[in-house]
């Protein structure tokens, strides 16, 4: 895990420490020249949400089916995955996902599993990739090599799963190789707000919670949108709304095809739409000028960020690194990152969302280099806060401006969060309103 200034990035047998120092036991493959006119690719990370899933709560979706043969299994032609921990060793057994796992559907999925319909998702983003730094740029050769791409994911079924479809998609060919991919025990998890082992997280995000529910008490336009839910649903009148778990019912169950309430308009869809954002955003992703937003962005990804702004260093200092990692999670990952970079939601992501950091190469006629970053969300140039245009930003300025106030070392981490690492007994449960669900949605 992460120590100090430094940290290990896994490549089979080799490792590389970034820092202060850069250490490089084994060379990598040489992978073919990148370029777009006079700039060089030397970089891409990209974070993705999971794929389509089976719902999470237990309400709002009664009748439907979740059918362990036609939604959940597994798709023909998946390339094989060996699971370990951070340091190449068992994969540590999963908490949360363990609860889901046990949970079965009528129809014998469980919940939270990752469908078929979600693994065709993963699998064409990774065909995105493939067009993208393979034939596009030439920025990956075209066959599978042994540490050109680094996976990591949280210890769930469907981060894992999703994964495993993105580098199907990216390299459907490599049928004979086992890939290994990396995870972590939530508590010492990167990818998500660590609320079960983060005392001064989950305290933020409890008075948020409360916060939350005394203004629902006088707020004129959530009562009436709770009526029209309540209306079209056939609830009673004394039902109140959880508005997170009916997105997540009423999402996973449209994206399958599964029948809504018949009275379901797409403008109530919409409205529930941006009223889960809402109260999500309030919870993981609130925007910096509102009070201790800064805080609980720096809480949930600073650790993240110091990687991800760990391995451009390296990249931009001619380190021999992996020239693509992949970051598999959840919407509890995407949200922050994308509060951080000043955007605010209104529209809960979507499935297999995903968030690129491209870092590229200029020469300048004096024969310096000059690096900058290109952010994509979705696949398009994300519009940021000082940067509108989704114009690339020079590395410097980029981890100036957007990252560099929610970076965290490891010691910063715990000091700020009062943690005392004890691996040796179970996590706490999570307090905060929905529990693991805020974690792992």
């Amino acid at each position: 895990m992460l120590g100090g200034r430094f940290w290990w990035v896994g490549m089979g047998a080799a490792s590389v420490l970034l820092g202060e120092k850069i250490v490089s036991p084994t060379l990598l493959p040489p992978i073919p020249h990148c370029s777009a006119g006079p700039d060089q690719l030397k970089l891409v990370q990209i974070v993705f949400r999971h794929g389509a899933r089976t719902p999470l709560t237990d309400s709002y979706w009664e009748g439907a089916r979740w059918e362990a043969g036609s939604d959940c299994g597994t798709l023909p032609g998946a390339l094989r995955i060996a699971v370990t921990d951070m340091n190449g060793g068992p994969q540590p057994p999963p908490s949360h996902d363990a609860i889901q796992a046990r949970s079965h559907l009528p129809g014998g999925c469980t919940k939270g599993e990752l469908t078929k319909p979600g693994q065709k998702q993963a699998r064409e983003l990774g065909s995105w990739l493939r067009q993208r730094y393979i034939e596009k740029f030439g920025f990956l050769p075209p066959d599978y090599r042994e540490g050109l791409v680094l996976g990591r994911t949280t210890n769930y079924r469907r981060t894992i799963a999703t994964l495993q479809g993105v580098l199907t998609g990216l390299y459907p060919e490599a049928q004979q190789q086992v890939i290994s991919i990396q995870t972590a025990p939530d508590v010492d998890e990167v990818l998500f707000g660590r609320t079960d082992s983060c005392d001064r997280l989950r305290n933020l995000m409890k008075a948020q919670a409360r916060a939350l529910k005394e203004s629902a008490q006088t707020d004129k336009r959530i009562h009436e949108l709770e009526w029209s839910v309540q209306s079209a649903m056939g609830l009673p009148e004394e039902h109140r709304v959880h508005f997170t778990d009916l997105h997540d019912a009423l999402t996973s169950m449209r994206f399958h095809g599964k029948p809504l309430p018949q009275g379901m308009s797409e403008d109530l869809l919409l409205a529930i739409n941006h009223e889960a954002t809402r109260r999500m955003t309030a919870l993981v992703a609130p925007q910096a000028s509102e009070q201790h937003g800064p805080e609980m962005l720096r809480l949930s990804m600073g650790p993240l960020f110091e990687q991800i702004v760990g391995r451009m260093a390296a990249a931009a200092s001619g380190a021999n690194t992996s020239p693509l990692f992949m970051y598999s999670g959840h919407d509890t990952t995407i949200m922050p990152i994308l509060a951080t970079l000043g955007v605010q939601l209104k529209d809960w992501p979507e499935y297999v969302s995903n968030v690129v950091f491209e870092l590229w190469e200029r020469k300048t006629e004096e024969g310096q280099s000059k690096h900058y970053v290109r952010v994509l969300y979705n696949k398009e140039p994300l519009s940021l806060a000082k940067h509108p245009k989704g114009e690339p930003i020079e590395l410097e300025e980029f981890e100036e401006v957007y990252l560099k106030p929610y970076i965290l070392s490891t010691q910063q981490y715990r000091e700020e969060c009062k943690l005392s690492f004890d691996h040796t007994v179970p996590a706490p449960s999570s307090t905060v309103g929905g529990g693991s669900a805020v974690q792992g949605l």
